[in-house]
């Protein structure tokens, strides 16, 4: 049995992270399939002035891992040739969805507090995760919308929309980044940095 808890936390880690993360393609469309439907459910409506929709989309030679699309439009503007003017942006769901998801369960399950704590912490880091990944793809609407008429951005604002959209979905740090906030906040006491001899 390993004695030191850090190595411990470490070793647990590495395997249930590896586990969650193969690339396992069945597992993959499950979970683009639950991504698009907490977008729907998230930002779809029936009424209003914008339209966001979400498809499967895939590479036909199968060579990206792009495997969803959301879309955005305005129903106020006129339709051409019964199609509306659209903003789209396709999306890989393993990465910006279900790699952070992995990682927050992943740290969350390994560190060695009781079971019943770490059930809670489960429960709240996958709802904040879920949250950050809603607002990940809010990024992309407040970046758009101009584009079809939903709003008008001054350049400050524009820029900076754009540098939030690059970040969280172009870039992808905060995918790896936001799971160790996440779990240090829903996973750590005070009297636990005694506890693992970390002072």
């Amino acid at each position: 049995m390993l004695r030191n808890p850090i190595v411990g936390f470490l070793c647990r880690f590495a395997l249930i992270y590896g586990v969650l993360i193969l690339p396992i393609p069945q597992w993959n469309g499950w979970y683009a399939q639950y991504f698009r439907a907490l977008g729907e459910t998230a930002f779809s409506r029936e009424t209003g002035q914008r339209i966001v929709k979400f498809e499967e989309h895939r590479d036909p030679k199968g060579l990206s891992p792009l495997d969803s699309r959301m879309i955005l439009s305005n129903r106020d503007l006129p339709e051409q040739d019964g199609h509306r003017y659209s903003s789209m942006i396709d999306l890989d769901t393993r990465s910006i969805g279900w790699i952070p998801t992995a990682l927050t369960m992943a740290l969350i399950l390994a560190t060695p507090v009781p079971w019943v704590r770490r059930g809670w912490a489960l429960v709240w880091g996958l709802a904040l995760v879920n949250i950050f990944i809603l607002f990940t793809l809010q990024s992309f609407i407040w970046d758009e919308s101009p584009a079809v008429q939903l709003t008008t951005l001054s350049p400050f604002w524009q820029r900076g929309a754009d540098e939030l959209e690059y970040t969280l979905i172009v870039q992808l740090g905060a995918s790896f980044s936001v799971p160790v906030l996440i779990w240090i906040l829903v996973t750590f006491r005070l009297e636990d940095a005694k506890r693992l001899n970390l002072n």
